[in-house]
């Protein structure tokens, strides 16, 4: 953040290629530092963590990059089974002793754990926090040796980019109510809060008791699916079973464990652990079914409780953040509640927000922060990069071909000639989510292209649909909503339009017909705005398919030379990159010359 605005976010896993990785984000800050203060750091006056709290053992451990379904069921087993049903303490023995053993080390976890061993449990934390966390930034961005380095409460960072993250004006600012919910931090899951004449948050509540993210982290593993990442997966499946009766018994079972009434989340049958017991409850409901109640009972209790605090408040707005507003279907059922004028919900409020969160709320202590108005904020692509990474899978330069003054007009005559098309052009997008800039985008009215694209390049379940990137001036055409909701960050679902439904059929849920849209702004990002608009001039259609350019269990790409290896892996012929180029496999040189000789 430079004089009260964030100019640059990036994720660490952007430059270690492992996805979901944890630790100390160095070759992410490094590459802000260089970019922003001209590779000073000695220009850096504050450093702010996001979080008061954190156990070492989870950037120590390779818990969430690395740890397969198996290993979540084993760790079920072996340290929550014994903790809840036969008494055993949950001290953090279980974990040091991995440590010690060197299983699962987190390599690239850029901290000192040296230490770990001599000191455990709450004064490990309290180490880490206090000492640890500090001296890393010290010890590896060479600031100055008086720069001011401190931390920010979890849920605070969480509400504050609730705010600052939208692109709200200060009308809706005085009418929002601040909202975040997720599985857990510093002691907390859930914060409400509004805003005063100042634009500083005032907290009127906050708790443990919104257990709702935790319970549908260990469903997504009781359904065979990776928790902490997987729970996309879950609500995509959601909306396939009708098997109404079903549905209604498995909700109630999820209503025993935890309901809201009263304004407080009550529990008439508690769950003695979020696993074991869940599934035993749980027992003889089929997949799809169990996916349905889940996602209805989240739903449902996420709107008495939002419900509660807009009655409380008189708030006719709603700011989302943390790990919960990642459930885009939810998200666009709270926005048709009565009581709801307007929602917003900024990109990617999980946990890898809290940093921008922590900056917004450092700020509000003397100043008004200025609200994020996109998430461009990585890196430029360099087309001049991409060979670099081919020797590593076998590739070569010799494998391509590279067409110059490969302009919009181009690139829309190949998708409309419905091939697939990576892009890697510009600044990269924060979060988790594709906003144009590291895509693979194709045709959306030929639902094909959702086969070609799951089984030849990104090994999606099938279930799961592609995302719509829409002209901002056309979202009404393609969607039913009447709040007139503002949706550049792939972050609220919409139901779609009937009449005009078959024109972005590949990126319509075939079950339940929502779509979770990407508005395009002109202002924002004209030159993934024109490629859209030359496809509208060709086809009629004015969106593209879009899904994140990576290969399936990887993070998203963020250089060219990503790109290309991700092209050299897969099923993928074409790849936009900076300055109107295109790189292309040889052996699609008769793809190419016949659809930009095709008369479209």
């Amino acid at each position: 953040m430079i004089d009260s605005e964030i100019v640059g976010l990036i994720q660490e896993e952007r430059f270690s290629k492992k996805k979901n990785q944890v630790a100390f984000p160095l070759a992410a800050a490094r590459s802000l530092i260089n970019r922003h203060l001209e590779g000073d750091a000695g220009r850096i006056d504050q450093v702010v963590f996001g979080g008061m709290v954190s156990d070492p053992v989870y950037a120590a451990l390779d818990r969430f990059s690395n740890f397969s379904v198996a290993e979540h069921v084993r760790e079920q087993h072996d340290l929550w089974y014994p903790h809840f049903y036969e008494g055993r303490p949950n001290d953090g023995s279980y974990w040091m002793e991995k440590f010690r053993a060197g299983e699962k080390l987190n390599q690239g976890a850029n901290y000192d754990f040296s230490w770990m061993g001599d000191i455990s449990g709450e004064a490990a934390v309290a180490y880490f926090v206090d000492t640890e966390r500090p001296a890393a930034v010290l010890r590896h961005l060479q600031c100055r040796d008086d720069v001011i380095i401190d931390a920010i409460d979890h849920h605070t960072c969480h509400a504050y980019y609730a705010v600052y993250g939208g692109q709200l004006d200060d009308a809706r600012l005085k009418d929002a109510l601040v909202l975040t919910a997720d599985g857990w931090g510093d002691g907390c899951n859930w914060s409400a809060s509004i805003i005063n004449e100042n634009g500083r948050l005032e907290q009127l509540g906050s708790g443990a008791g919104h257990v709702v993210a935790r319970l549908y982290k260990w469903a997504t593993l009781i359904m065979g699916m990776k928790p902490n990442e997987h729970e996309y997966k879950v609500m995509g499946l959601s909306g396939y079973s009708n098997y109404t009766s079903a549905i209604e018994v498995a909700e109630k079972v999820l209503f025993e464990a935890l309901d809201f009434r009263g304004g407080e989340f009550v529990s008439d049958r508690p769950l003695k652990d979020s696993y074991f017991d869940l599934k035993d409850r749980m027992e003889g409901v089929r997949f799809d079914v169990f996916a349905a109640a889940l996602q209805n009972w989240a739903t449902s209790l996420c709107k008495a409780w939002m419900r509660h605090w807009l009655q409380k408040t008189g708030r006719r707005g709603v700011c989302f953040s943390g790990g919960l507003s990642m459930n885009i279907k939810t998200n666009g059922d709270l926005l048709k509640m009565p009581e709801i004028d307007w929602m917003s919900v900024p990109a990617s409020g999980g946990d890898e927000s809290l940093s921008a969160g922590a900056c917004f709320a450092r700020t509000a202590e003397t100043r008004q922060p200025l609200p994020m108005r996109h998430v461009y904020l990585g890196d430029p692509a360099v087309a001049d990069d991409w060979q670099s990474r081919l020797a590593e899978v076998g590739a070569s330069a010799d494998d391509f071909s590279i067409r110059e003054n490969f302009g919009p007009d181009s690139a829309a005559r190949l998708l409309a000639a419905d091939h697939v098309l990576a892009r890697c052009v510009g600044p990269a997008e924060f979060g988790a989510r594709s906003l144009g800039n590291r895509s693979i985008l194709a045709n959306p009215s030929n639902f094909a292209n959702v086969k070609l694209i799951n089984d030849s390049i990104k090994n999606r379940d099938f279930w799961m649909p592609f995302t719509p990137s829409i002209l901002a001036e056309e979202a009404d055409r393609y969607l039913v909503n009447p709040k007139g909701a503002v949706c550049p960050f792939m972050t609220i679902g919409f139901a779609s339009n009937s009449e005009q439904r078959h024109e972005i059929a590949g990126t319509v849920h075939p079950a339940d017909y929502s779509v979770r849209p990407q508005f395009v702004d002109r202002g924002t990002n004209p030159e993934y705005w024109e490629l859209i608009d030359q496809f509208r001039k060709f086809t009629g259609v004015a969106a593209l398919l879009n899904t994140s350019l990576n290969l399936h269990g990887e993070p998203m790409n963020y250089t060219t030379a990503d790109a290309a290896r991700t092209l050299a892996l897969s099923g993928l012929d074409f790849l936009l990159m900076p300055n109107n180029r295109l790189l292309f496999k040889k052996t699609a040189q008769t793809k190419l010359d016949t659809a930009l000789g095709m008369a479209v």
